[in-house]
This record gives structure tokens, sequence and C-alpha cells, in this order.
């Protein structure tokens, strides 16, 4: 028996289903940039100032996504999962870079900068890559553990994937990203 894409082998339109596995950890993201752009521009937050306030709100927040996105996800398919996975990891790969080129690729110097805008496309498509890819990645963690009815594993497995993650991007961020953006000054 074959079924029309979109539905299930009972006939059940899953769309809303695959529309709820994409905009979940979307949603999640964007609320994580949200909430960093905000503290990031205010400087405090209440009594934080906005490096506490992203270390306390904002990176709980982003490892949330694909946890959330797991619990989602259960309902799907393994193959139908994967496919959403690269989906959602594309998309925040794709958002990831171009936030970062902007940052790097126009500092504000007065002395001129160093590397053209050209020259950190291929840095922040790789720093990109490691921020969707790890979402991806670490929400299918969390889906396999949650398809097995074991909630608290799919939660705290699914985070730990995350939380390596983020260290990784920040080292890979680090190593091709970070560094001297302007030209000195001349004496």
């Amino acid at each position: 028996m074959s079924t029309v894409i979109g539905t299930t082998a009972s006939g059940q339109n899953s769309w809303p289903r695959y529309v709820a596995a994409v905009a979940v950890p979307l949603a999640l993201a964007g609320l994580a940039y949200l909430l960093w752009w905000i503290s990031d521009r205010l400087l405090y937050v209440g009594p934080l100032d906005r490096a506490a306030f992203g270390w306390v709100v904002v990176i709980p927040t982003w490892i949330a996504a694909p946890v959330a996105a797991g619990f989602v996800w259960r309902t799907l398919d393994r193959r139908t999962t994967r496919v959403i996975a690269a989906l959602v990891g594309t998309v925040i790969a794709a958002a990831a870079a171009l936030l970062l080129w902007q940052a790097v690729a126009f500092p504000n110097c007065g002395t001129g900068t160093i590397h053209t805008p050209q020259e950190m496309v291929l840095p922040s498509l790789l720093v990109g890559a490691v921020v969707g890819g790890g979402v991806a990645w670490s929400g299918l963690v969390s889906a396999r553990f949650a398809r097995q009815g074991r909630p608290i594993a799919a939660v705290i497995l699914g985070a730990a994937a995350e939380a390596f993650m983020v260290a990784a991007v920040i080292l890979v961020a680090a190593l091709t990203l970070l560094g001297p953006a302007c030209q000195r000054p001349s004496v």
C-alpha cells in the first residue's frame, strides 16, 4: 500500500507534524538570538550584565532548541526525522553563517580592515555549519531517546550533546574567525 506524500499509511494528514518539527527548533533558536540581541543592546538585563545574561538565559534557551526538537521529532519515522533535522540544521547554518559573516566582514575600523569581506566567507560558512550541524545532531540524539520512552535521557543527553557543540562552535570560531580585524594605527 502506497501513501501520498504528507499522509500516513492510515491516510491522516501529517503536514502539521512536519511544520511543527521544523518550527519548534527554529523558533527556539530564533528566541535565543533575539534574547542575545536585546541583551547586547541593553548591556544590563535586570541584575545581569550581558555576559551573565548570555550564560544564564541565552545559552540554556539555545540548548533547549534541539531538546524540544527531539520530543517533536519522536513521532516521525527515522527517515523523515533525518530529513527534517537536515532542513533545520541547514536553515540555522545559513542564518548563523550570514550573521557571523556580517559581524566579522564589516568591523567598525577607523584604520582599515585586515581582511576583505570575501576572505571571511569560508570561515563564516564553516562556523555556521558547525552551529547548524550541532543543533541537527543534538536533536537526533534527543529524538532517539524520546522515541524509546526515556524522556530524562532525551533531555540530559540532548542538552549535553548541544553543550558539547556550543563548545565546538566556540573553538572553531576562535580558530577561524577571531583575531585582529583592524589595522594598527600608524604612529
